[in-house]
């Protein structure tokens, strides 16, 4: 359990202090759901009734499979949206599909 608080924790100073969004969205989704499953399983081993540990587990696994849905909406919607600089360093393949020139 304190080793997912210290990664939840890294995870929330890594949101504070990167500037670029994607790099906030890529610090916030791997260190805090690891994280969370660590305090989770930390949580399993110290109870002993199998409701909750099950509980426990539906919840670990709600987090991992919505998870990675949501942080894609979001880096769609970042990428999408005017005025946000993304700061993107490779070839932006995206770009040129819709049409519009990768330096803008």
């Amino acid at each position: 359990m304190l080793a997912g608080s210290l990664l939840t924790l890294l995870a929330g100073i890594g949101v504070v202090r990167f500037t670029d969004v994607f790099v906030r969205m890529h610090a916030l989704s791997k260190a805090s759901t690891l994280g969370l499953l660590l305090v989770l399983v930390g949580a399993a081993l110290a109870l002993d009734h199998p409701n909750d540990i099950t509980s426990l587990m539906l919840a670990a696994v709600l987090h991992v499979v919505t998870s990675p849905i949501g942080n894609n909406l979001i880096a769609r919607a970042t990428y999408r949206a005017e005025g946000i600089p993304t700061g993107i360093d490779t070839v932006d393949e995206l770009a040129e599909v819709r049409g519009t020139p990768a330096d803008e």
